[in-house]
């Protein structure tokens, strides 16, 4: 299992690993199953904690909020989505959050069963300026500007929009 190098520290990698061999480990013990270690990738961007990939055993980990978050993210996100993947592999198609994930993730995994995370969410975007104001552009309105050569107009002044430069917030 290789970690994206370029984009998390090793360590954060390695307690990564160890959460998830630990929580494996539970829960194999106390269902009597023999899961694998499922795959674990990384994206860096979005406001996806991480998502279960459910038929190719994978896990995916938004490496931005756990390079900001560390130990508190490691020991919420990948419980949670791991509990996915056993729920589907001893219930099949479930609701995602429904009773078999709850049992899950209390029962079998020792956690509690939270569907959502209060992780702050970096957005990166472009200042543009008009006449009247400043506006904040998402990356694929700024790369339309850019690549497709098209205008935005400010809906009070009506003036093309101009790029001023790239925020993170």
């Amino acid at each position: 299992m290789q970690p994206d190098f370029k984009r998390i520290p090793i360590n954060l990698h390695n307690q990564v690993i160890a959460c998830l061999r630990k929580h494996l480990a539970q829960a194999n013990q106390l269902l009597n199953t023999q899961f694998s270690e499922p795959k674990i990738i990384y994206k860096p961007k979005g406001s996806v904690a991480g998502s279960a990939f459910l038929m190719r055993w994978e896990i995916q980990l938004n490496s931005t909020m756990l390079a900001d978050n560390g130990q508190v993210f490691i020991e919420e996100v990948v419980p949670h989505e791991l509990a996915h993947l056993i729920v589907f592999k001893k219930f099949g198609k479930v609701k995602p959050h429904g009773k078999e994930w709850q049992h899950v993730m209390s029962n079998v995994l020792g956690k509690r069963p939270k569907t959502t995370h209060n992780f702050e969410v970096k957005r990166e975007y472009y200042l543009y300026f008009c006449e009247c104001q400043e506006h904040h552009l998402s990356k694929i309105r700024h790369n339309k500007i850019q690549y497709n050569k098209i205008s935005y107009l400010c809906r009070k002044c009506g003036t093309i929009l101009k790029l001023k430069m790239l925020f993170s917030e």
